[in-house]
């Protein structure tokens, strides 16, 4: 009888392809981490379409869009909040893990102490915007909460650096159901507004707490420490993906701000329905990059060829993996949204029909991330989204007076294809050419 070594889900594959991982130690680790992400992802699409579709239903799209707005507002110093940190401090602790404390609480202070300041500029810019719409003031004040409570997530950062993804997993699951639960059961009681938006900060709250219990499984042979010189190094080469994140921010997320002005409310939660339906499909590739990334980082220092190969590789995968589910999409959008929505959200079929295809060129930015982290280009990250945020606000202005949710869904997918795709013409021919060339399929 032969033993086996290897992971238990190594036994459960087809032979053939068991055969050409087995003794890869390091795919393996990717394979594990991506298959907690992916799982995570999974329940959240199931859970959150259907839950989200019933608190749609319950609200009605002028609540429901008045409730997408505050979101969508707060959604900008959420980016500021976060400081563009992420793939900085991932590719540094895998570079130098000896300077894993001081990265790890440096970033968390800087996290804590930004998202105050953001909490109170978002309260006191909404109360400027609209005056004397106190409930609207209300809800931002709520929901803004979060911009605190996220800090904790620089947790899930240590987590990433080793492939621990499972606990992060365990750990933002559970506050999911909770809230998703509570969310429910404000539906059963027929609950206002108000406190559809006190979940929402709840569920950030849990998150929080969550993480923290499971940093105690898997704690770092180390105490976290602040540090002026790796803060300084930290933000100095941040502030690049802060703005580029907030011109992502800008094409992602204006349309709801445009509508709402533009149209009115009840257009905005027309559009707003679809988004869950088409962006939710966003995690495949973030989950890709991020079991991925440490990997790539390492070989940008040990294997110069293998790099470009897996540039090359990570483009043609987003390729092969959004755009069959974006046309499978947009084929049944009218069903889907029929089944989950009902008859007053009718019109949000043709919107995700549209919308769905910015996952394509989202998918091919995100895989281009990594390359630019690793080259440390981050003024070019910088030029690609504030071209691709430029390029939706004046798309926006033409598209939205004359057709509305479906003008706002028309200038998202093309800002998103100006951004990540055709901007590389002239920023970045080489990377163009991977993006193009890559598309014909997988190769080693």
């Amino acid at each position: 009888m032969t033993t086996f070594s290897g992971p238990i889900w190594l036994r459960y594959i087809p032979a053939n392809i068991r055969r050409r991982i087995e003794g890869r130690t390091n795919l393996h680790s990717i394979i594990h981490n991506t298959g907690w992400l992916l799982a995570d992802k999974a329940l959240r699409l199931g859970m959150g379409l259907l839950v989200g579709a019933w608190v749609a239903r319950y609200l009605g799209p002028s609540q429901f869009g008045e409730l997408a707005y505050v979101m969508a507002f707060v959604a900008f110093f959420q980016t500021i909040s976060l400081l563009g940190l992420d793939g900085i401090a991932i590719r540094d602790i895998a570079r130098e893990k000896n300077a894993s404390p001081a990265i790890l609480g440096t970033v968390l202070w800087l996290r804590l102490t930004t998202g105050f300041i953001c909490w109170f500029v978002a309260v006191a810019g909404m109360a400027m915007f609209r005056p004397g719409d106190t409930h609207t003031l209300i809800l931002t004040a709520i929901i803004s909460g979060s911009l605190i409570f996220q800090a904790a997530d620089t947790i899930d950062l240590w987590f990433q650096s080793q492939t621990q993804s499972k606990l992060t997993v365990f750990s933002k699951t559970i506050s999911y159901i909770i809230a998703s639960g509570l969310k429910v059961w404000l539906i059963v009681v027929k609950a206002p507004l108000i406190l559809f938006a006190a979940v929402s900060l709840a569920e950030l709250a849990l998150s929080a707490i969550a993480l923290m219990v499971a940093y105690r499984q898997f704690p770092a042979p180390f105490r976290w420490a602040w540090d002026v010189v790796w803060a300084k190094k930290l933000l100095r080469e941040s502030w690049p993906y802060i703005l580029s994140s907030l011109a992502i921010i800008v094409y992602m997320r204006i349309d709801q701000i445009m509508l709402r002005e533009m149209i009115g409310v009840r257009e905005l939660g027309v559009f707003s329905a679809a988004l869950p339906l088409s962006s939710t499909w966003y995690f495949i590739p973030m989950m890709i990059s991020q079991s991925i990334g440490p990997t790539v980082a390492r070989k940008k220092i040990s294997d110069p060829v293998g790099y470009e190969r897996s540039i090359t590789q990570l483009f043609s995968l987003m390729w092969w993996t959004m755009l069959p589910l974006s046309v499978g999409i947009a084929l049944f959008s009218q069903p889907i949204v029929a089944l989950l929505y009902g008859s007053a959200y009718k019109a949000s079929a043709h919107v995700l029909a549209i919308h769905v295809f910015a996952n394509i060129p989202v998918a091919l930015g995100i895989a281009q991330g990594i390359w630019i982290i690793n080259e440390q280009k981050n003024i070019l990250s910088l030029s690609k989204t504030v071209i691709g945020a430029i390029s939706n606000v004046l798309l926006n202005l033409f598209l939205i007076p004359k057709y509305g949710a479906l003008g706002a869904a028309s200038a998202t997918v093309i800002a998103q294809l100006i951004s990540a795709v055709l901007s590389n013409i002239f920023l970045a021919p080489a990377i163009f050419k991977k993006q193009i060339v890559s598309i014909s399929g997988w190769r080693n």
